[in-house]
C-alpha cells in the first residue's frame, strides 16, 4: 500500500470514527440524560477520552500531515474533559439522586 492510499484509509477511518462520535453527542444533547443520569455521561467522556488520545498516536504514526485534524481532537479533549468534570460535579452535588 502506497503513502497515498494510506492516507486516504486513515481519513475514511476518520471520518467514520467521527461521525460516529458525532452521533454519540447528538443523542447525548436530544436527551436529558445530564441530568437524570450525569454517570452516563460521565462513563461516556471517560471512554471517549482515550479514543481521542489513540486517533491522535495513530496520525503521529503514520505520520500525516493534517494539522486541522490535530487541532480537532485537541479541542475534542478538552470537551471531553469539560464534560467529565461537569457531569462529576453533578454527581458530587446530588449523590442521592442517582
Amino acid at each position: 500500500m502506497d503513502t497515498t492510499q494510506l492516507g486516504t484509509l486513515i481519513m475514511k477511518l476518520g471520518a467514520t470514527n467521527a461521525k460516529a462520535m458525532l452521533n454519540v453527542y447528538n443523542e447525548i444533547v436530544k436527551k436529558p440524560e445530564l441530568v437524570e443520569d450525569p454517570q452516563i455521561v460521565n462513563l461516556g467522556a471517560a471512554v471517549i477520552g482515550p479514543e481521542t488520545s489513540n486517533c491522535e498516536k495513530e496520525l503521529i504514526n503514520a505520520k500525516v500531515q493534517a494539522p486541522r485534524l490535530h487541532v480537532g481532537n485537541r479541542f475534542m479533549k478538552y470537551y471531553v474533559s469539560m464534560g467529565y468534570e461537569i457531569s462529576s460535579t453533578l454527581e458530587l452535588e446530588n449523590p442521592n439522586e442517582y
